[in-house]
């Protein structure tokens, strides 16, 4: 093209079309359930609402030296009573009932002129030994700890999206928060005229 101009927002508009595009759900003619962004006419097809995709950095593990091992098991008095539930389900249960990010709150002003934030969550019940909180800001982490709280520093001016994942010592992930958008401002010094 002789325009660079005309070619870039024209490449730029394909791509906008392509990442709005609806995603839609029908049946298909031998009963199976099709999802497909071009159903066919007369498929009674409805839109998708699909939920924000998280795309984050993989999890950095610290490493720490082992826990010594444990010798003597607990006495039957000290044991852990038996559960009703087959342990199939103890294990499709959540390891916590409450993982979520208190503050900020979703789409939040935060003024700070260093573009340091507090974030926080809500953990019940409290932090088990050998799990830990990795902390992602903007997709990436930004820290790791034990701690229900974290300062999350040189934020830039703008729009920025967090999230907290829980992980056990192995580095699994045990739970993650939703993610929460938030507006970080700063003060700026207009020159003199």
């Amino acid at each position: 093209m002789r325009n660079p101009v005309l070619l870039l927002l024209f490449l730029s508009g394909i791509s906008l079309s392509v990442a709005h595009a609806e995603v839609y759900r029908w049946v298909d003619a031998t009963g199976r359930v099709v999802y497909g962004d071009n159903p066919p006419k007369k498929s009674g097809a409805k839109a998708v609402d699909l939920p924000t995709l998280t795309i984050a950095d993989g999890y950095a593990p610290k490493v720490t030296a082992p826990e010594p091992a444990v010798t003597s098991s607990p006495a039957p008095a000290e044991a852990a009573p038996a559960s009703d539930m087959p342990p199939e389900a103890a294990e499709e249960a959540p390891a916590y009932s409450e993982f979520k990010i208190t503050s900020p709150t979703a789409d939040e002003t935060v003024r700070s002129n260093t573009g340091s934030v507090d974030v926080s969550v809500a953990l019940t019940p409290s932090l088990k030994s050998g799990d830990g909180i990795v902390w992602y800001v903007d997709s990436k982490q930004a820290g790791s700890g034990v701690t229900p709280t974290v300062t999350l520093n040189d934020l830039t001016v703008g729009t920025h999206r967090v999230f907290a994942v829980l992980n056990d010592a192995a580095g699994n992930i045990i739970q993650n928060t939703e993610t929460i958008t938030f507006n970080m401002l700063r003060q700026t010094a207009l020159p003199k005229r």
